[in-house]
């Protein structure tokens, strides 16, 4: 009996299938499907390259001949983006086309199968692809988190932070940025010790991550100051958000080495994107929000502040 493509106890990596015959994409689903992976699919390029901005896989399978374009293009699309060029891909050849290999990794492809597909074949190449997909993952992890909290590092945060605020504007959704910043923070270092201090940071994260779902998302700028980018959220919505991160740290249980315990509290500013705000830049938002910051530790601290 054949080893399965995945271990036991490992995420379900997710495969997109682009392939214009759908009694193909259905056998596909199905092997992949047993092998133990999510799919989902698609008979036109177009499609699938939208499905792929809105909600990455980790494995991109292409078939070369599609409706509208080429797979190739395809491929070509997904490494130039560098909002999937993380994605692996494979190109689906038919027998007869073997000139088209070198085009195909030319093109941007990871790796192929060749139709018709041998189902010992197609499991030793799904088990080489989740290898490195995983090994991808880690190391994308690495180089974008925080590595004492695992928060987005500061870069990420960024650039994430443009293109949802450029999206914001495009399509004239809501969209608000807050700044967190944990109230004493020194004088925590100061009694406590840099030890406990570094705990209380990480609790911090750990907790404001439970109240957080995507499209949400939170950044350490550096020391003990977080950003979080809120989209789809109004002033209302936004606010109510901050007004939960703010108890949520007021509520942590955090000890320091000798089990005392380490009273902690935030102050955060907002800022929410104005209808006529169409040349703000996500860095101006973000600017905005430190001066609520600002308003929040001179009224007081352990609040949250408008911009």
């Amino acid at each position: 009996m054949s080893s399965p493509v995945l271990d036991a106890g490992e995420d379900r990596l997710h495969i997109h299938i682009c392939e214009a015959s759908r009694v193909q994409r259905a056998i596909l689903c199905r092997m992949l499907g047993e092998a133990g992976f999510v799919t989902s699919a698609s008979g036109h390029a177009e499609e699938s390259l939208k499905q792929l901005a809105d909600t990455p896989p980790d494995i991109f399978m292409t078939a070369i001949e599609l409706p509208d374009f080429s797979g190739l293009e395809s491929c070509w699309l997904v490494k130039a983006n560098p909002e999937t060029e993380h994605i692996h891909t494979m190109v689906l050849t038919a027998s007869g086309q073997e000139d088209k290999l070198a085009e195909s990794l030319d093109s941007g492809a990871d790796d192929y199968l060749t139709k018709p597909l041998d189902p010992n074949e197609l499991k030793a190449r799904m088990r080489a692809a989740s290898r490195i997909v995983r090994l991808t993952q880690r190391m994308r992890n690495e180089a974008e988190t925080d590595a004492l909290t695992g928060a987005y590092n500061r870069r990420i945060f960024m650039r994430t932070l443009e293109r949802e605020h450029k999206k914001a504007l495009d399509q004239a959704l809501p969209f608000s940025v807050a700044m967190v910043d944990l109230d004493f923070f020194k004088k925590i270092n100061d009694v406590h010790g840099h030890a406990s201090g570094d705990r209380v940071l990480i609790e911090t994260v750990r907790q404001l991550k439970t109240k957080l779902r995507p499209p949400a998302m939170l950044g350490r700028l550096g020391g003990e100051e977080f950003a979080v980018v809120l989209p789809g959220q109004d002033e209302q919505q936004a606010r109510q958000t901050c007004e939960t991160l703010r108890e949520t740290v007021q509520a942590m249980y955090v000890e320091n080495d000798v089990g005392q315990h380490i009273a902690v509290t935030a102050s955060l500013g907002l800022a929410v994107l104005n209808p006529g705000d169409l040349n703000s830049t996500g860095e101006h938002m973000l600017a905005r929000a430190d001066g609520g910051l600002y308003d929040a530790k001179e009224g007081g601290r352990n609040q949250v502040c408008i911009a």
